[in-house]
């Protein structure tokens, strides 16, 4: 009868040997040396053969769910507190700027049966043809004071963060919280600061850093009408 420790042992040299059988599956680059001394054919049962024995001594031995279930967890765990965008600090003085959402059409885009879209050298303005109906915050989720200027805004708002645990925010105050993922949008307006207000002007986008300090929020600042 194969014991406990038995057990564990082959569990083990099973999940190490399948973390390694699939590496070695993975393509990698080759080149032809040539033919170095006698060969013979390789003897081998199907490697799905191999894969699905491994996978029964991991299942066996619980070994299987417990992987599952961390797996799980660090999924868990990043959606719930994701990578704070870097490069962020909390604003220390107001600071605005107009941010141009047109494109250039390059080239000359066809459409179904050789119809001319948009020739080359047009210019393409996204908020003529979708206007932004709501303002757009960032936030550093951690900091309580941005937290509140935030909520204090007039709505309709989306309040993005940029650190922070956007989950926790929606089940304490009953609203969505968005998240940077990887600081697509911080990068795209050239954000460096926050808490930050993106309206629409005109065609274009007005951008504004509104430095707070770690203290009740003062009624000009949760105005946004009468905010910096």
């Amino acid at each position: 009868m194969m014991s406990l420790r038995d057990v564990h042992g082959r569990s083990a040299i099973a999940a190490v040997w399948l973390a390694g059988l699939l590496e070695a599956a993975y393509p990698v680059s080759a080149k032809d040396l040539g033919v170095w001394g006698e060969v013979w054919p390789i003897e081998e049962s199907d490697v799905l053969v191999q894969v699905e024995t491994a996978l029964k001594y991991l299942e066996a031995s619980g070994e299987l769910a417990r992987m599952n279930e961390e797996a799980r967890a660090r999924a868990r765990e990043r959606l719930e507190s994701p990578p704070p965008v870097p490069g962020i600090v909390p604003a220390t003085e107001p600071r605005t700027w107009l941010y141009d959402p047109a494109i250039i059409v390059q080239e000359d885009v066809i459409g179904p049966g050789g119809s001319l879209i948009a020739a080359a050298g047009t210019r393409i303005e996204p908020l003529e043809i979708r206007p932004m109906t709501w303002t757009l915050l960032f936030i550093d989720g951690t900091r309580d004071v941005e937290v509140q200027w935030a909520l204090a805004q007039v709505a309709p708002t989306r309040i993005i963060l940029l650190a922070g645990r956007p989950f926790d925010l929606a089940r304490q105050h009953r609203r969505a919280f968005y998240f940077d993922q990887g600081g697509t949008l911080s990068e795209r307006f050239g954000l460096e600061a926050t808490p930050v207000r993106i309206r629409q002007e005109d065609l274009k986008l007005r951008i504004a850093e509104v430095p707070l300090e770690d203290r009740a929020v003062p009624d000009s600042l949760a105005n946004p009408e009468v905010s910096p």
